[in-house]
């Protein structure tokens, strides 16, 4: 006999994967009625705005909790299917498990993740990693690059020079080169090149210095092609490759802003970009970044293809994202992929969408280049006032003002503006643009309407009104305002030219 088995194996892995499916097939479905429920153009009168209201606020709600549990029960099914192969002393592929997390083997579903998104999609950066080939003269040259960007002793200029040109001798190696650089490095020499590269770099001669994005783009180069145990290495010895966590809290949300920090930091199981990314994967957390998740859900709005071309898995612990620096000019910062959570491991941050976890990532290399904060964010009664964070702080993102955080992901090109017209001029031509409410709750606001809050525009209803999402998540009233309603219930409005 094969093995004594506890329960019939195959029958445990049949019903894992029918659970699975039957929560896929669940969640299309809640989707495709969502959408069918917000169209206005469908349905109209009191009835139809009753009903939108309990669909976002009951129904909708209560259809996700049965799709958790279903993938849930599907992984738990799985899961026993393989205790019970490893207590019976099962050969086979049992016992190993998938960079996600799950059973492998042939034709099987590494994970309700995969099955529910196909898996990651990513668009690699680096898909040739080369041969680590360099020969020692050149090994000395980069090594002797790395001492002096680690060295600030340069009265005159500093060493931002020499971190510049660390940064663009390491973008001409090949992943398996720069692995084969850290592998030649001690440990005090990367930790005094993390010390040097964090210093502002400036000398007598030198005004600016190291810029955050300058220092991110070192990173950058060091982080998306090294191996997977040199990621692990640069994250022990550089203290600045892991954002502070800590979270002011959304002060839009009922009961005002929660402050927090991490208990821990989680893999995620979910791909960085599932199969069709949307704004249905947008999905505020714990932090008070509203006009941050408001711009991303504006930006796939606008461009469906948007996640997928600004977000990428690297595959060695590590997650690149595509934004605007402060000469309007992209640059990639890389992040590790792991992410700030709670004690019970939930994030505290954007949570997973069925179309992948990206809106989490660009709030964290956000957090790692974000300048436009200030000490002018609500916070909570008897805690501390708000104090301007730099970069490397999740608090930094929190509780800014539309174009601040924009221009980090559509460029510097954008407008503020309190005119209708502008607005309207935006959601017919498919532009990006999020709505900024009032402070006070004005007479007349609509179910859903919450104050200090940051909306985006996701096109027109038959009538020619905007309609707006909320960043919290597409299972909240959508808001449709006339023009008239815009001039008088909103602040502003941010739109990308």
């Amino acid at each position: 006999m094969a093995g004594i088995y506890g329960a019939d194996v195959a029958q445990l892995r049949a019903l894992g994967k029918s659970l699975t499916a039957s929560s896929a097939r669940l969640a299309s479905t809640r989707t495709a009625l969502s959408r069918d429920v917000r169209d206005p153009g469908r349905w109209k009168g009191a009835d139809a705005e009753a009903f939108r209201n309990d669909w976002a606020g009951t129904h909708s709600l209560l259809l996700g909790k049965v799709i958790e549990a279903l993938a849930e029960a599907g992984k738990a099914a799985r899961r026993h299917a393989d205790e019970q192969e490893l207590a019976s002393g099962a050969g086979g592929t049992a016992g190993r498990t998938s960079a996600a997390g799950g059973p492998s083997g042939k034709g099987g579903w590494d994970s309700a993740a995969e099955y529910l998104t196909g898996g990651e999609h990513s668009v690699a950066r680096h898909p040739d990693r080369g041969e680590a080939d360099l020969a020692a003269p050149e090994l000395d040259r980069l090594r002797g690059l790395v001492r002096d960007a680690a060295s600030g002793s340069n009265f005159f200029v500093g060493n931002d020079t020499d971190v510049n040109e660390l940064r663009d001798a390491l973008a001409g190696l090949k992943p398996a080169q720069l692995t084969q650089l850290l592998e030649s490095l001690t440990d005090d020499e990367i930790r005094s090149l993390g010390s040097g590269a964090a210093t502002d770099g400036k000398g007598l001669f030198n005004g600016e210095g190291t810029t955050p994005f300058e220092r991110q783009q070192l990173l950058d180069q060091l982080l998306s092609k090294a191996s997977a145990e040199q990621v692990d290495r640069l994250v022990d010895l550089i203290p600045w490759v892991q954002p502070d966590g800590t979270a002011m809290g959304d002060a839009a949300r009922p009961g005002g802003p929660d402050p927090s920090r991490p208990d821990q930091w989680v893999e995620p199981t979910w791909p960085v970009i599932g199969q069709r990314p949307s704004t249905d994967d947008i999905k505020q957390g714990q932090y008070g970044d509203c006009v941050v998740l408001a711009a991303a859900g504006a930006m796939i709005n606008a461009d469906p293809g948007w996640a997928s071309g600004h977000v990428t898995d690297n595959g060695n612990g590590t997650v690149s994202v595509l934004l605007f620096d402060k000469n309007g000019q992209e640059q990639w910062v890389t992040v590790t992929s792991d992410l700030p959570a709670n004690n019970k491991g939930t994030q505290m941050g954007a949570k997973a969408g069925f179309g992948g976890n990206w809106p989490a990532y660009v709030e964290k290399a956000l957090a790692q280049v974000y300048t436009e904060d200030d000490n002018n964010d609500g916070t909570k009664e008897g805690t501390p006032p708000d104090q301007a964070y730099p970069p490397g702080h999740y608090r930094a993102i929190e509780g800014n003002w539309g174009p601040d955080a924009f221009q980090y992901l559509a460029g510097p090109d954008i407008a503020r503006t309190t005119a209708p017209d502008d607005v309207w001029e935006a959601a017919r031509q498919g532009r990006a643009a999020l709505v900024t409410t009032l402070a006070d709750l004005p007479q007349g606001a609509p179910d859903g309407y919450h104050t200090s809050h940051a909306y985006f525009v996701t096109g027109l209803d038959a009538e020619g009104n905007i309609l707006l999402q909320n960043p919290w998540g597409s299972q909240y009233p959508v808001l449709t305002v006339t023009p008239q309603d815009f001039k008088d219930k909103y602040q502003d409005a941010s739109v990308a030219r």
